[in-house]
């Protein structure tokens, strides 16, 4: 496993669109394997990553499950893994403080529904549907929202978008 490198907010990777992934191969067993590395023992550790974000163009996201998630469903050496996730219902709201590890250092809060169900497939390849609300949910959102080129900020009301944009260019 490696760390790689986190690609910071102006990157055009993390705008850009993905493609879904097809056959589970080599390629993309490592590539997860680093993904879920990175995170946890990077230069700023994080719960959750999405594949842009480490320069690949590619429908994938890990996430850290809280102490407190119950099920298996596609976790991986203690990580959930999605592969071509897709947020298929969501409920209710919480504002929580957010941050980014490819905006680092800057945080708002950010209204989200507080209860998702999502699908995807595993590190198998076989498909799994979870439903999940609090921390994890939050994750879920913020790690899919990359992978359609959205940051946290953009769910904020123009002028406070633009607050925050200007924060993250001056870090």
């Amino acid at each position: 496993m490696a760390v790689l490198q986190i690609r910071r907010h102006g990157d055009r990777v993390l705008t850009a669109r993905v493609e879904p992934v097809g056959d589970v191969t080599d390629e993309i067993l490592t590539l997860l394997d680093d993904m879920i590395d990175t995170m946890r023992n990077g230069e700023t550790p994080g719960v959750g990553l999405a594949a842009p974000q480490v320069a690949k163009a590619l429908s994938i996201i890990v996430a850290e499950p809280p102490p407190d998630h119950e099920g298996t469903d596609a976790v991986y050496n203690g990580a959930i893994v999605l592969l071509n996730p897709e947020i298929v219902y969501a409920t209710g709201h919480t504002i929580i403080e957010e941050g980014c590890l490819s905006c680092r250092g800057v945080t708002a809060e950010v209204e989200r529904p507080s209860h998702v169900v999502i699908k995807g497939l595993d590190r198998d390849g076989n498909a799994v549907k979870l439903e999940v609300e609090g921390a994890l949910a939050r994750i879920f959102q913020h790690e899919v929202d990359h992978l359609h080129g959205r940051f946290f900020f953009d769910h904020l009301n123009p002028i406070r978008r633009q607050l925050v944009k200007a924060r993250i260019r001056r870090t």
